[in-house]
């Protein structure tokens, strides 16, 4: 019964089931089935909280020394094995069992609870004061948002200073290296420079071998340009860059707790810039400035910028198939069909795709971040369809081409697909934007657009321009002398 008011007091002082169950070393079960009985007790729907024929049956005490420095033994050769292969207080029971020890599991991990207490050393934090310039963090965090209607969840990359508290962050659809980098590059271009000092965790982007620290080669390429020293954490040990930490939790709560939805990435990143704009202009605690301010002071310890940028794109190769495509990621982006090797190499930046043949570009996409969509130029394909013209009708290229050739071909061209490829050919020399114009000024005029139309059309907007001239206003022109025209006409001196 003792217990039982216990209980009740412990309850009362600090409100919470789990709190009394930890301080009594008891199930937080019975700690809530007895505070029930107290209750029902109290509103005389319960007559007893222990019933009267009450029997308690204790086994015999197994807790003797032997036991216990079982128990011990086994505790500290854990010590000694990695973390994930240590025994927990169940296996330590099932052993102990096995040896033929009578013994509860309850009274095993009580054991061991007590050995913990008295034997494992507190962690403690030792309380940083960073000199300006010399250290930032870096870290990955997730945020669900609704990009065009679509929700989906994306990468938020935070960067912080340690001195001055002043953030940066940006949102990818993925961790990738080249996302990584360009983010970083961007960063340093905002604070105009470099840390001496970068800290992150154990990405894989970052670090090959987490436990020996082993850094990846491009990564180390990456900073050795830039001059910063890398760092990384050791592994579940996220207190060590709790700054970053902190930040990722900050950010994301402030810039999408209220408003997740967009029509791209791009208008997301547009509304993150700003709110962090806010951020830093905003006072923290145990800073004299605001971040702001204190990047101003701190960039005079910043490492000066390189004169050009890391390379950031990460290239892969790809086989070329029977429809002009390649294929990176599950998605498939096209080529000139006049393209002759066999297999390319892909430039793959943080949000476009050059496609390259003997070191030449000779297609740009923008890079898709979904699965099995293909990015496709018509133009591609033009000597194609000129020999097939029957394959347009129905052709994935045709759907994916600009709407408004799309339009023009289903309103007035679909029994004409010889005099449409004719006009798609227009754009070998002229750049598809202004084709695209030109059809648009013709609709708009109630013209059909032909290849003649529109080849004028094109032809009258390139016309040159006249260059303007102007002389020199000092400068003397003396009035025509007449008589010498009419000696050189006749061949005659007018003094002869």
């Amino acid at each position: 019964m003792e217990d039982v008011d216990r209980i009740r007091q412990l309850y009362q002082e600090t409100g919470s089931c789990r709190k009394v169950a930890n301080i009594m070393g008891i199930s937080r079960n019975t700690v809530t089935k007895y505070l029930n009985k107290i209750e029902d007790c109290q509103n005389d729907t319960g007559k007893r909280i222990f019933p009267s024929t009450r029997n308690l049956h204790r086994t015999k005490p197994a807790l003797f020394d032997d036991v216990v420095t079982k128990i011990h033994r086994y505790l500290e050769e854990n010590q000694k094995k990695p973390k994930k292969q240590r025994l927990n207080a169940h296996q330590i029971f099932q052993l102990l069992t096995y040896t033929g020890t009578e013994i509860s599991y309850s009274t095993v991990k009580r054991e061991v609870r007590r050995w913990k207490q008295n034997t494992t050393l507190r962690d403690v934090c030792i309380a940083q004061d960073y000199e300006s310039g010399y250290r930032a963090e870096c870290d990955w965090g997730r945020v669900s948002l609704r990009i065009t209607e679509k929700r989906s969840r994306y990468s938020l990359i935070v960067t912080v200073l340690n001195n001055s508290l002043y953030r940066f962050a940006r949102v990818y659809p993925n961790e990738s290296q080249t996302n990584l980098f360009h983010a970083l590059i961007a960063w340093f271009h905002e604070i105009g420079g470099v840390p001496e000092t970068l800290f992150f965790d154990n990405m894989k982007t970052v670090v090959n071998d987490a436990s020996d620290k082993v850094f990846n080669e491009r990564f180390l390429q990456f900073a050795s340009h830039y001059g910063f020293q890398p760092h990384a954490c050791n592994p579940a040990s996220p207190q060590e860059k709790g700054t970053v930490e902190k930040s990722v939790s900050v950010i994301r709560t402030a810039a999408f707790g209220y408003r997740d939805s967009f029509s791209s990435l791009k208008e997301a990143n547009e509304h993150l810039a700003i709110v962090l704009s806010m951020i830093n202009s905003s006072p923290v605690s145990h800073r004299d400035l605001v971040p702001i301010e204190g990047l101003e002071r701190e960039k005079s310890s910043f490492l000066p910028l390189p004169s050009m940028d890391f390379c950031s794109y990460d290239l892969k190769y790809r086989n070329v198939d029977r429809y002009s495509t390649v294929t990176f990621e599950r998605n498939t982006y096209s080529v000139p069909e006049s393209c002759k090797s066999a297999m390319l190499a892909l430039k793959i930046y943080e949000d476009t795709i050059e496609i390259v043949e003997n070191e030449a570009v000779i297609a740009t996409h923008e890079r898709l971040f979904g699965r099995n969509e293909c990015s496709l130029q018509i133009e591609h394909y033009l000597s194609t369809l000129r020999n097939k013209p029957g394959a347009l009708r129905s052709s994935m290229v045709l759907k994916k081409a600009n709407p408004c050739f799309t339009l023009l071909y289903l309103s007035h061209y679909q029994d004409k697909p010889k005099e449409f490829i004719r006009i798609l050919g227009l754009m070998k020399e002229t750049p598809q934007k202004d084709v695209v114009n030109a059809i648009e000024s013709l609709l708009e005029d109630g013209i059909i657009p032909d290849y003649e139309s529109i080849r004028l059309t094109l032809n009258f907007r390139k016309k040159p321009v006249a260059e303007s001239f102007s002389y020199p206003l000092d400068v003397d022109i003396p009035e025509p002398n007449l008589a010498v025209y009419d000696e050189i006409t006749t061949g005659e001196s007018r003094n002869g």
